[in-house]
């Protein structure tokens, strides 16, 4: 598995809150989250990667559509953004606006499936879906659905 989509803070308040500090990847996890944000895993040696992020303000019913892996945990942010985006840095970063700084819950899902790379045949390589479902762990309201592609 490779890192692949991760929520970070878009600035930062506190030398704890980071990525790099969260806990390792256990056997099997498709995430890990924590004090600062998440961190996602691809499958494969190569994967294009399709997010959705959805901001809720409860916890939303689980999606009807079928999904592969599942992951569910919860970070905490100082401040009230983060970015969604790759590890490496992307001009396709997403700052996303939180209604508050503090713990959230969120669930991850990711479905894959893989794929011949003309330019790399003899990698893994993979398209990957993730929905990723994020509300408050606290009862501070942030209104409807907001979903980011």
């Amino acid at each position: 598995m490779r890192p692949g989509p991760h929520l970070r803070p878009a600035a930062r308040r506190s030398a704890e809150a980071r990525p790099t500090n969260l806990s390792p990847r256990s056997r099997g996890a498709i995430a890990v989250c924590g004090h600062g944000g998440c961190r996602f895993f691809t499958l494969g040696e190569m994967a294009d990667v399709v997010v959705e992020f959805e901001l809720w303000a409860t916890e939303p019913a689980l999606p009807t559509s079928p999904h592969g892996d599942r992951f569910e945990g919860s970070f905490t942010v100082d401040t009230g953004r983060v970015v969604l985006g790759s590890v490496t840095g992307s001009p396709s970063d997403v700052v996303i606006e939180l209604p508050v700084p503090g713990p959230f819950r969120l669930r991850a899902f990711r479905a894959g499936t893989p794929t011949v790379n003309a330019d790399f045949p003899d990698l893994d390589h993979r398209h990957e879906r993730w929905l990723i479902q994020t509300w408050p762990s606290s009862t501070e309201s942030v209104g409807d659905r907001r979903p980011v592609r």
